[in-house]
C-alpha cells in the first residue's frame, strides 16, 4: 500500500551494508501531528542515498510503500521509500525579508482638488 507522508527531516542514519551487498538507510521523519510522531522510514536498493543533501530541520512530502510480516508469531509493520514530492528548506530559519517595494508616487488628477475633497466628504461620519 503506497502512503504520502508529510513532515520534518530529523536525522539521516549511516548507510548500511551486508555482506551480500545489499544496502539500507534509516531516515527518522517527524510528522506534524497533534503529538510527537517520529516515523522509521528504510531506503532500500537504488533509493539508498536519496535524502543525504537535505539537512535536519527541512520540511518534506514522500510518498512510502507501507508492509507488513509475520516472523515467530510477531507481526511487523515496514515503511519503506518510494519517492520525494516536495521539499521546503530552511524552516528553522527566519524567511527571507521582502524585496522593497517601488515607491508610491501620486498620480494626478484630472479632477479638480475641491472637488476630491468634497467627495471625501460626502457620507462621512468620522469625527476626524
Amino acid at each position: 500500500m503506497k502512503v504520502e507522508i508529510i513532515g520534518t527531516l530529523k536525522e539521516v542514519q549511516e548507510i548500511v551494508t551486508f555482506d551480500s551487498g545489499f544496502q539500507k538507510q534509516t531516515v527518522i521523519i517527524e510528522t506534524e501531528d497533534k503529538y510527537d510522531n517520529l516515523i522509521p522510514l528504510q531506503l532500500v536498493k537504488d533509493k539508498v542515498g536519496t535524502l543525504d543533501t537535505l539537512q535536519p530541520g527541512t520540511r518534506i512530502k514522500l510518498a512510502a510503500y507501507l508492509g507488513g510480516r509475520e516472523w515467530n508469531g510477531k507481526y511487523f509493520i515496514d515503511l519503506k521509500f518510494a519517492e520525494l514530492l516536495g521539499v521546503q528548506r530552511d524552516l528553522n530559519q527566519e524567511p527571507p525579508a521582502p524585496a522593497p517595494q517601488p515607491e508610491n508616487r501620486a498620480q494626478p488628477s484630472s479632477k479638480p482638488a475641491k472637488q476630491l475633497h468634497m467627495e471625501a466628504d460626502a457620507g462621512d461620519d468620522l469625527p476626524f
